[in-house]
């Protein structure tokens, strides 16, 4: 499920530096979804599992937001946001910068590449984060990246809510 690990390579290490992971959350999920959330952190490695209850099908969003902090200050400013329909850019030939990021998943998971995500249990084991693409826009700093998925139903009126992950992160 490469869908929720969006917010992992939202944890962006630098080209020429690298990242240092301060906090890290997915505690709050849906648990009609999942039976499990587990997520552990160590030596700039990632490391998840879960137990997916229900499939994820086409409708499934993710809402990100990147903010950087305020300089002498515990205020964040915010820089990006945007909404990104999982399945189809999985399902998209283009290689933006999404694709790109997702792509870095696959050989240290069991991820399905495409929709829909079936019940299962799915992992990441020993990612290391700081292979991830960063932005030249994305400077030397300490940034708070936060996502909440959510999985559109009945005819794309009600969007029910999946999981919800947020990571303060500093690139050096």
């Amino acid at each position: 499920i490469s869908l929720l690990l969006l917010c992992l390579l939202f944890v962006l290490p630098l080209p020429v530096g690298k990242i240092v992971m301060l906090e890290s959350q997915c505690g709050n999920f849906n648990r009609s979804y999942f039976s499990n959330f587990t997520m552990m952190v160590k030596n700039s490695r990632l490391n998840l599992e879960f137990v997916l209850l229900r499939g994820l099908v086409p409708g499934v969003t993710m809402d990100m937001e990147f903010l950087i902090s305020m300089q002498n200050s515990i205020r964040y400013q915010k820089i990006f946001q945007y909404t990104l329909d999982m399945c189809s850019m999985l399902a998209q030939r283009r290689n933006n910068i999404f694709k790109r990021w997702f792509a870095t998943f696959f050989d240290a998971s069991n991820f399905n590449k495409y929709c829909p995500v079936e019940p299962n249990v799915y992992y990441l084991k020993n990612y290391n984060y700081n292979l991830l693409f960063v932005p030249k826009f994305l400077y030397a700093g300490r940034y708070r990246v936060k996502f909440d998925m959510n999985q559109l139903r009945s005819n794309e009126t009600i969007r029910e809510f999946v999981v919800a992950c947020a990571f303060v992160v500093e690139l050096k």
